[in-house]
């Protein structure tokens, strides 16, 4: 008799082939990471703003900018995160590694964000502060989002008394 891998991986099953992808808990996770990344960016404003005394600027039309609000940063935030979600949902239907396409995707739109405010007047303190609290929200939603789409494609374990603990 061989003796089962207790390690969270499902050896039984063959390699190449994910679990099924549960939805209910990809939407689930989303949007708990887009409440995460909504405290997150008002915790960042709060640290640049509040503290260090640096204002922050979001884009207000084709190549202006304004100061932000902490309910725009906020909400800009949350939406992020459920747009992310929305595409990792697609990438867990159609390629062969999700995480994977998921994360440089948000790597590169966070950057692109970033950079955003440096194409403003606005002195490089206020360019700095803004792309931090941009840097902040694309990081939480990044990592937290690569768990969920790891805890989405199961293959069971969780459900068993494994790493999860719950059922499906």
């Amino acid at each position: 008799m061989r003796e089962k891998r207790t390690n969270g991986y499902n050896h039984d099953r063959p390699p190449g082939r994910p679990g099924p992808v549960r939805f209910v808990r990809l939407w689930a996770g989303g949007v708990v990471v887009a409440l995460v990344a909504a405290l997150a960016a008002a915790v960042a404003l709060l640290l640049v703003r509040g503290v260090l005394d640096i204002p922050v600027f979001a884009p207000a039309q084709e190549g202006t900018m304004e100061p932000g609000s902490t309910g725009r940063f906020a909400l800009g935030a949350a939406l992020a995160a459920l747009a992310a979600t929305a595409v990792l949902h697609l990438l867990m239907l159609a390629t062969p590694q999700p995480g994977r396409f998921l994360g440089w995707i948000v790597a590169l739109g966070t950057a692109a964000v970033m950079l955003l405010p440096f194409t403003s007047e606005a002195s490089w303190e206020t360019k700095a502060g803004t792309a931090g609290v941009c840097l902040v929200v694309g990081v939480v939603i990044g990592t937290l989002l690569a768990t969920v789409a790891r805890t989405a494609r199961g293959d069971g374990a969780e459900g068993r008394g494994g790493a999860g603990g719950e059922g499906r």
